[in-house]
């Protein structure tokens, strides 16, 4: 039984590869290290590393990946497993950590967890015991809450009597999270299907989901909470594939932790509750995935349970003092016992640092910060990819004026939230299919000056094709130069405006050769296929080819890499600009505030961390004072943060 995905070639300790002595190890490309991060990275067994904004999670991970390969702590062949949950977070650190090691890159996985779960099923689901197992390819589905009560509604009507008021009384917003995710699949049958009364309601439910879902005849339909409950029925029911995991993957990382569901920690458990040793990495303070079943308490249970070690990391590289202390306020209402960061960034000054900016309508809102960051920009002080503006939800509402407003001063926006297909932008923009593509396209119009492109697009094509000695990474090299030219000459044939992109990207597929593509993307365990990618690049072409004057300037404006972020306080989760916008702090955007305090807390602390230098709150009017986040207000007075009228 081969762990192997396809294009995936198990490599021995190559030659050159030095073992360097654990104690003589040095962090790669960082300058400094805090004493709770050296602890955890030496850290032999478990470990929970709790560590706020700033702290350098996602470096943190890629220095201790770089320790146990290089000191060969974790030895040739095995493996770390990273575990992310979102795509991009995964490709992140996966980049940092082949920028560090690219000798021991072979031997770092990194992957979200639906990925993981799914490419056990995938790969080994005819081993599923014989009443889960199915011939058919399944689809992925993604049911809307109508979807599911209308379920509820209806098996809670065929219900035996004593059933009947506790299924109709599940909620379906957590229908998926608790009720599917929370059941440990059998591994046959049980009589529950016919409606035994002694049974729970819950599991009834969530068979007579499996039951209409998965288990009658033709294509099956899952979700990926079901993808993840198959899997764990496989590492139960399968030995044999339970060690192989373990002897593959000694070493085990879980980012973002705290966004941990279930389900997802019943399967970390059974899968490597033993015999590896794992790293989980989180705040418990940005735990803002409660909507979609995240654990109250997954740092507790893992600790409890794995018998592991507490790492606190208190360095903030990210954010300067008076921005901390902010950050500080907000944590101490999520958790009383939080200790307040340090922050190792150096302040500027010729501005403050944090303020609240009060106006009287949406449009001079805009116009104003369009303005503020204009004048950075003209400057020369920073470029408009330093500026993000956040809000709590609907920001499509504030794209076409925020655009209006920058486009005067030559300054451009790009909606991270934006659906292009079936995906939002930016997850379209992070995966390497799309920068792959995208690089072709542009490396055909501007064949020189760009190196990173060049080199970025060599890379994935060596390794779409299996690529790994030098004859053949030239052959690819040749073989690149030879579609770039072709490609360059067929666009410079055919204007923007008189032809249909979707020619453009049917030629760009072929010189990628998309059938080996699409098992690319299969083996890189991302939970992608090719034609969700495609059509989504397709999308976003034909929407910045519209407004685009030639086909360099639309391959630019695909990207928007030189743009303000538009995008949701969640979406921005992870990420850093130098100045961070935070508008529409009101009754409006944060009207459900008070449905779940804590969660909506939690989202305002990711918003409020995410600037480096300065942090402005925006409200249109003051009935957010006294309305329904006026704690939120409360937390601002006590940070000392200015009022000021923009009227």
């Amino acid at each position: 039984m081969s762990l192997a995905g396809e294009g995936e070639v198990w490599l021995p300790r190559l030659p050159g590869r030095r073992v360097t002595p654990a104690d003589a190890w040095q962090p790669i490309d960082i300058d400094e290290f805090e004493p709770a991060a050296w602890a955890a990275l030496r850290e032999e067994g478990n470990a929970a590393v709790v560590a706020g904004p700033g702290a350098g999670k996602t470096e943190f991970l890629a220095q201790r990946a770089a320790y146990l390969l290089q000191t060969g702590i974790c030895p040739a062949p095995q493996r770390i497993l990273a575990i992310s949950f979102k795509r991009d977070s995964a490709a992140n650190l996966g980049r940092r950590v082949r920028r560090r090691v690219p000798e021991h890159a072979d031997r770092f996985v990194s992957m979200t967890f639906d990925a993981f779960t799914k490419g056990l099923v995938d790969r080994f689901g005819a081993a599923l015991p014989p009443a889960w197992r199915r011939r058919e390819r399944y689809e992925i589905a993604f049911p809307t809450d109508g979807d599911v009560r209308t379920f509820v509604n209806e098996i809670a009507a065929s219900a035996p009597a004593g059933l009947r008021e506790r299924v109709r009384a599940l909620k379906p917003d957590t229908f998926l999270t608790d009720v599917v995710g929370g059941l440990s699949l059998p591994v046959a049958l049980p009589p529950v299907l016919s409606g035994d009364e002694d049974e729970d309601a819950r599991s009834y439910a969530a068979l007579q989901w499996w039951q209409r879902r998965y288990l009658p005849p033709g294509t099956p339909t899952v979700e990926f909470v079901m993808l993840n409950r198959l899997a764990d029925l496989l590492v139960r029911s399968v030995p044999v594939l339970r060690r192989a995991l373990r002897l593959t993957y000694r070493f085990v990382f879980v980012d973002e932790f705290q966004d941990t569901t279930s389900a997802q920690y019943s399967f970390l458990a059974s899968v490597f509750g033993t015999g590896t040793a794992v790293t989980v990495v989180g705040d418990r303070k940005q735990r803002i995935m409660a909507f979609a079943g995240a654990m109250s308490d997954a740092f507790g249970q893992f600790i409890a349970d794995f018998k592991a070690a507490r790492h606190d990391l208190t360095w903030n590289f990210r954010s300067s003092d008076p921005l901390v202390q902010l950050q500080h306020i907000v944590a101490s209402k999520l958790d009383r016992t939080a200790t307040r960061a340090i922050s190792k960034a150096t302040g500027e000054t010729g501005h403050a640092p944090v303020e609240l900016w009060v106006f009287r309508d949406t449009d001079a809102e805009a116009g104003t910060i369009a303005d503020t960051i204009a004048d950075d920009v003209t400057g020369g002080r920073h470029s408009p990819a330093d500026f993000a503006v956040v809000g709590r939800q609907q920001i499509s509402r504030l794209e076409a004026r925020f655009i209006e407003h920058l486009a005067r001063h030559g300054i451009a926006l790009r909606n991270d939230d934006a659906m292009f297909g079936k995906l939002r932008l930016q997850d379209l923009l992070k995966h390497e299919i799309t920068h792959l593509m995208l690089g072709l396209l542009r490396l055909a119009v501007q064949p020189r000056g760009l190196p990173s492109v060049w080199r970025e697009v060599c890379t994935t094509m060596s390794q779409i094709h299996g690529a790994e000695e030098d004859f053949a990474v030239r052959q690819v090299q040749d073989d690149l130069a030879e579609a770039i030219s072709s490609l360059g000459a067929w666009l410079g044939e055919h204007d923007i405006d008189d032809i249909d992109t979707d020619k453009v990207v049917d030629r760009v597929l072929k010189r990628i050769d998309a059938d080996a593509a699409g098992r690319y993307v299969r083996s890189m365990g991302t939970g992608d296929e090719l034609t969700l990618l495609v059509d989504a690049f397709r999308a976003r072409l034909h929407h910045v080819a519209g407004t685009s004057k030639d086909w360099r300037e639309a391959f630019e404006q695909f990207e928007s890499a030189d743009a303000v972020a538009l995008l949701t306080a969640h979406r921005s989760k992870g990420l850093e600009y130098h100045t961070v916008f935070f508008v529409g702090l009101d009754g409006y955007q944060w009207r459900y505030h008070r449905t779940d305090v804590v969660s909506s807390t939690s989202t305002f602390f990711v918003g409020v961390s995410r600037a480096a230098q300065r942090l402005v709150f925006t409200s249109v009017g003051r009935d957010g004072r006294t309305g329904v986040i006026a704690d939120l207000y409360d937390m601002l007075d006590d940070a000392g943060v200015p009022e000021i009228d923009k009227d």
